[in-house]
């Protein structure tokens, strides 16, 4: 086992010296702090974490909700989140603990027990709710709190008091919405949430400003039909984006392309176009457009599903988003104040995948 000694002897340093920049950093100088760390990280040298909690009154424990029940759909996604989040928390020397959201009111009597029992540093947010208390409720209870996402619907006040990390996903739909027009397709619906949350409106936004930038919507009308009939809003779930794709086809012919704010939703509107051509194909129906040039479909994660389907899709950089997260709990901890910049409300860039048909023009 590496002990304090092995780094003192390896950075150069007194054994007291590495104890110093372990636990009082302030009184070392930078540049031997950056010797010591690089000689911990090369030897791998673990300090004694119940030591540590002892001196500091720490747990080390971070608290992250997660989704339950069985109207929730499952989230290839967030699972990819939080084994980076467990990995940088391992870095930093603190752990993950999964606890199940059903309710607002069961999560903030879960999390007061946590304080009560001092079991928690810090707890991650996610999936802000429309009117969610979580946050200010946090706030009023001096509980330390970094959130996944942005505060939407908050009191600018409040919400500069708020660290945050979040994709801009508004961004990243309308430029997929642009290559979709770039592609030749005209007729593009949008299938997204009817949560009515921050997110799903940023998303459908990102569709909506795209299709106007580009001269398609006049007077709020889209193809000669009101602009609303070409978007649906339903839940998280792939059977929802089949029947919701399904319904958008009966309404729209027409249609060569649909773009969606999540690979589930891709997927099943995938599976009901499909659904489509095959019973065209066996009616023989001539109509139907996507016999002769497929409906191409767009979704956001770029999780294994997209892949394997080969639709074109959104990655959001979750390795930045995970260590931005610890980052600030680190700060925080560490006593540093939130302040309304940029260092503690982070918007990232996503990537997008373009996976193109042979079918698409150019």
């Amino acid at each position: 086992m590496v002990s304090i000694r092995d780094v003192a002897r390896r950075a150069g340093v007194s054994h007291q010296t590495v104890s110093n920049a372990i636990n009082s950093p302030d009184i070392v100088s930078e540049s031997t702090r950056a010797k010591i760390q690089e000689a911990i990280k090369e030897l791998g040298y673990k300090p004694n974490a119940s030591a540590r909690r002892l001196r500091s009154g720490r747990s080390d424990v971070v608290a992250v909700g997660i989704a339950a029940g069985a109207h929730r759909a499952p989230s290839p996604i967030f699972d990819a989140f939080l084994h980076l989040l467990a990995a940088e928390a391992n870095n930093d020397g603190k752990q993950i603990m999964l606890y199940p959201r059903i309710d607002e009111a069961g999560e903030l009597r879960h999390i007061e027990s946590l304080m009560e029992q001092s079991d928690v540093d810090m707890i991650i947010l996610n999936e802000l709710e429309v009117g969610d208390t979580r946050p200010q409720w946090l706030m009023e209870h001096k509980q330390p709190f970094v959130l996944f996402g942005r505060p939407w619907n908050i009191d600018e006040e409040t919400a500069a008091k708020i660290p945050w990390v979040d994709v801009d996903g508004y961004s990243a739909i309308k430029e997929m919405t642009h290559r979709l027009i770039d592609a030749g397709r005209r007729r593009i619906g949008y299938i997204g949430w009817n949560s009515g949350t921050g997110t799903a409106i940023n998303r459908y936004s990102g569709w909506r400003d795209a299709l106007d930038e580009a001269g398609l919507i006049v007077d709020g009308v889209y193809e000669g039909q009101p602009l609303g009939s070409w978007a649906i809003g339903t839940v998280e779930a792939m059977r929802a984006g089949e029947e919701a794709a399904a319904e958008l086809y009966k309404r729209h012919p027409g249609l060569d392309a649909i773009v969606c704010p999540s690979d589930n939703l891709a997927v099943g509107a995938l599976s009901s176009i499909s659904h489509i051509v095959k019973h065209a194909v066996i009616d023989g129906n001539p109509d139907v457009n996507i016999l002769s040039r497929p409906v191409l479909v767009t979704g956001f994660d770029n999780s294994a599903i997209a892949k394997a389907f080969s639709f074109p899709s959104i990655q959001q950089p979750l390795d930045v988003v995970a260590k931005e997260l610890l980052r600030m709990t680190c700060d925080i901890l560490d006593g540093q104040p939130v302040t309304n910049d940029e260092r503690w409300h982070r918007l990232l860039k996503p990537e997008l995948f373009w996976r193109s048909s042979p079918y698409d023009e150019k």
